[in-house]
């Protein structure tokens, strides 16, 4: 009876102590906000208490089974080292992704490493019952594939900010391999096979005991206890969604509170089934020949829609004579728009001179974002104005940028940096964007570069072999659209190509090595330019744009140098910048409208004087509308921006939150099963 009475007032203390300590850092949030948010305050301090108290009643049930863990901590030793990986990668996740640090996300973390250890734990004891030499292999190749999987993962989320995707094993192959190592120190590559060797040390098993626990009674508990806390989590969860809109009741803060519920899952995700899962199975429930399917759109859907400045059908795209005979992309890979310091002053004005003199200078688009990643989903929404790349779906035929010019006479030309066995590419890409001319590392080979990386060749060897591709056309007349792709921007760290004393101070010594990466583009890029004004390249029928492939990986540098959160999310701002003697035709570009990949191929087709392709998603920039907006898509994910509105679309989500997500969906979905009738 004493006990009970003692435990009860320890347990009143600790939460007035709670109360106070959590009142105090709760004050040093809120104390300045005028007028004061009372009920912010107030959701804070009880939402901190609550998790104290969780925290409090974990660290009392340990206490009060102390002696049983030492047994268990020798036991299920191989459990432990899985369990604290996670742990630390839990962590990473929570300060990478800026997550709150209450209740919820607390019981996220604790369902994240119950479900991590969960198939681990499964067979130890399964081990301990069946002590065997087969068992034992079982339970160590579980170990080693759970501990590897989760380490890859950190490093992963490290550079995206999410979870391995499936996007990564539909892209590897030796060259990715072989691009990934090049960007590797000695020392990084030391430390992953250090950190292998530890984590195979570290299987440990005793030896078995006579004394058995009950295996029916111990793989009911775990499973109960799994079942209890996963529920628990997500109950808590919409708890915690229905007191954030009803409580506090601000429509930012239920906007946020979505994104951190979305958080909050990654955290519970177990890494080893998700791993099999992504590399085994399909997991994208939209794009894929396997889920076309033709949707027809209500009258409802249209309304909503035209709100969204969303025409359909959509205009017919008026026709002009050609402006320009040859056009020039240099698409850059992975690079921000915010990468350029005339948007963002966190770069250095050193690093970026070049670029800063052509977004003044000439036109270009301040709101222009990607429409899908990675690379070639990014190529796709440029050149075929869609927004999903249909992976397995023959694209032969299909309307392109490509196609387009060639059938009015003009040359396709794609070069790429990397080789051409990279993703197949030497197949996959004339026969999905059409180009008649491809050429590669293998091809710059021939024409006697040297010097690629592990990933190809650099910005130096690629601008003068444009160049070089560029005098010809224009000696013989030739009409072309050519697209230069480059790779020095690749994450997860970009090349430079200069020494450390050719490199201005606040450059060299800036900590991010994505800062020296942009003083090389910039200065390759100011080459190229003056070399084609050298060359007489620079003429009234010659249109240069400076682009890029897509946005980086929401992960490791990038978040650091994008500071505003709306600019790194998966589909993210790129730079758009259109470079000519004759600026002429580009007049009507407006600024700072919104508008995003797919819009390229309508404006470029509409310079030239040729027809847009029906199927094509995108707009011409050059022709107003009422409601400029921006399109992308991203892992099943749908991502609308303009003026009135900006919200991310769940597209297999079976209620949307609102009419204008169901009508996006619905309208994505139509033009993706009409693109393959």
């Amino acid at each position: 009876m004493v006990n009970r009475i003692n435990r009860k007032m320890g347990w009143l203390i600790f939460i007035i102590a709670a109360c106070i300590v959590e009142g105090f850092f709760a004050w040093q949030s809120f104390g300045g906000t005028h007028p004061f948010p009372l009920n912010e305050f107030g959701f804070q301090i009880f939402d901190h208490v609550l998790r104290d108290s969780v925290l409090a009643e974990i660290a009392y049930l340990l206490y009060y089974r102390r002696k049983r863990v030492p047994d268990r901590l020798q036991r299920y030793f191989p459990v432990i080292v899985i369990g604290i990986l996670y742990l630390g990668e839990a962590f990473f996740m929570v300060n990478q992704l800026s997550l709150d640090k209450g209740l919820q996300t607390s019981l996220s973390v604790l369902a994240g490493i119950n479900n991590n250890i969960f198939v681990v734990l499964l067979m130890a004891m399964c081990y301990h019952k069946w002590p065997n030499i087969g068992m034992k292999i079982l339970y160590f190749a579980v170990y080693v594939f759970s501990a590897l999987a989760v380490v890859f993962d950190g490093f992963y989320f490290w550079q995206t900010s999410m979870h391995v995707e499936s996007v990564l094993f539909q892209n590897l192959n030796i060259y990715a391999v072989k691009g990934i190592f090049a960007t590797m120190s000695n020392t990084m590559i030391a430390g992953i096979v250090i950190s292998i060797v530890v984590i195979l040390l570290l299987f440990y098993v005793p030896k078995p005991q006579k004394r058995k626990p009950n295996f029916a009674w111990s793989l009911l508990c775990v499973a109960m206890f799994t079942l209890g806390l996963n529920l628990t989590d997500r109950l808590l969860g919409y708890a915690g969604m229905y007191g954030v809109e009803n409580v506090i009741g601000m429509y930012a803060e239920v906007e946020n509170e979505k994104t951190r519920m979305n958080y909050r899952n990654m955290l519970s995700v177990p890494v080893n089934v998700n791993f099999v899962s992504k590399a085994i199975f399909d997991t994208d429930k939209i794009a894929g020949g396997k889920h076309v399917e033709q949707r027809e759109l209500t009258a409802k859907d249209k309304t909503r829609l035209t709100e969204m400045g969303i025409d359909v059908p959509k205009a017919k795209i008026a026709k002009i004579k050609p402006q320009y005979d040859r056009v020039v992309l240099l698409i850059l890979e992975s690079m921000h728009r915010d990468y350029i310091n005339y948007y963002n002053k966190d770069i250095p004005e050193k690093a970026t001179p070049f670029l800063n003199s052509l977004v003044i200078r000439y036109p270009h688009m301040n709101r222009y974002y990607s429409s899908a990643v990675p690379t070639t989903q990014g190529l796709n929404a440029t050149f075929r104005s869609h927004l999903i790349m249909d992976k397995d779906i023959s694209g032969k035929n299909t309307p392109s940028l490509f196609r387009s010019v060639q059938a009015q006479g003009m040359r396709g030309i794609f070069m790429n940096a990397s080789s051409q066995y990279y993703a197949n590419e030497l197949r996959e890409y004339p026969t999905q964007f059409g180009m008649n001319e491809y050429y590669a590392k293998e091809y710059l080979e021939k024409q006697g570069y040297t010097g690629a990386s592990g990933w190809g060749f650099h910005n130096d060897v690629m601008y003068e072999e444009t160049l070089k591709l560029l005098e010809k056309a224009k000696a013989k007349n030739d009409r072309l659209v050519m697209v230069t792709k480059t790779l020095d921007m690749h994450q997860p760290y970009p090349y430079t190509g200069f020494s450390w004393n050719e490199m201005p101070d606040n450059v060299r010594s800036n900590p991010f090595i994505t800062v020296r990466g942009v003083y090389w583009v910039d200065k390759t890029l100011e080459h190229f330019f003056k070399e084609a004004q050298k060359r007489g390249l620079m003429d009234d029928r010659t249109l240069f744009i400076i682009t890029s492939d897509h946005n980086p990986h929401s992960g490791g540098e990038y978040t650091k140098l994008v500071t505003k959160a709306e600019d790194k999310q998966s589909i993210a701002p790129i730079p758009l910048i259109f470079v000519a003697k004759n600026l002429a035709p580009l007049n009507n570009l407006r600024t700072n409208e919104y508008a995003s990949q797919i819009d390229l191929a309508p404006t470029l087709l509409y310079l030239l004087g040729i027809d847009v392709p029906e199927k094509f998603m995108g707009r011409n920039l050059l022709q107003p509308t009422d409601i400029p907006y921006a399109l992308g898509y991203f892992g099943g994910k749908a991502f609308y921006w303009s003026d009135e509105r900006h919200f991310v679309d769940q597209m297999d989500k079976p209620v949307p939150d609102t009419e204008y997500e169901d009508a996006l969906t619905n309208y994505i979905i139509h033009y993706y099963g009409s693109w393959h009738q």
